[in-house]
């Protein structure tokens, strides 16, 4: 019965050696040697009085509820059928609340993860009205924003190109 105990707790100590520390310092190694911006969360910062803030990650989406940013998709998770009553429902009222008709489908459907950081392209340009005449800027000069950080697209397997919410409304905060 000793033996066996013994061998038992060699056992956890080796596996708890093996698979807790060594294989975590290995791909912690690799992760922040290969993959550094990725590892470390995708942080996205900007010069704020002279110092470096953390002003969000380019792999989460943020909300954005001020007309003078670009919206992305609702941040409420939604593992709701496409077709239940219920998910019917939360399009409508979200369709209803925007005040406009033909309101692009990723604007008012939450995503399955509910941190989606990207909208389609026609998103986008679908809120240029609002952000221009809220900023009083140009319509042509808030596209060319929308469009200057368009991704995706044929090349990278998607056809649809999209951009990423906070990296625009960190470009339109630029222009003033």
């Amino acid at each position: 019965m000793k033996k066996i105990i013994l061998a038992s707790l060699k056992g956890v100590l080796i596996f708890t050696l093996i698979c807790g520390v060594l294989y975590t310092s290995v791909v912690t190694v690799i992760g922040q040697t290969f993959f550094n911006d990725k590892a470390n969360g995708s942080l996205v910062t900007k010069e704020i009085d002279g110092q470096n803030v953390t002003v969000g990650s380019s792999l989460i989406g943020q909300t954005f509820s001020e007309d003078k940013y670009i919206h992305g998709r609702p941040q409420e998770v939604s593992q709701l059928s496409p077709v239940s009553e219920e998910q019917k429902e939360k399009v409508a009222n979200r369709v209803k609340e925007s005040g406009k008709e033909n309101v692009p489908v990723d604007l008012v459907t939450g995503s399955a993860s509910g941190v989606d950081p990207h909208i389609s392209l026609s998103s986008a340009m679908f809120q240029v009205e609002r952000v221009a005449k809220t900023r009083g800027i140009d319509e042509e000069e808030i596209k060319k924003v929308i469009t200057d950080h368009a991704e995706g697209g044929f090349i990278s397997g998607t056809t649809d190109k999209r951009v990423n919410v906070l990296a625009v409304n960190l470009a339109l905060d630029e222009l003033g």
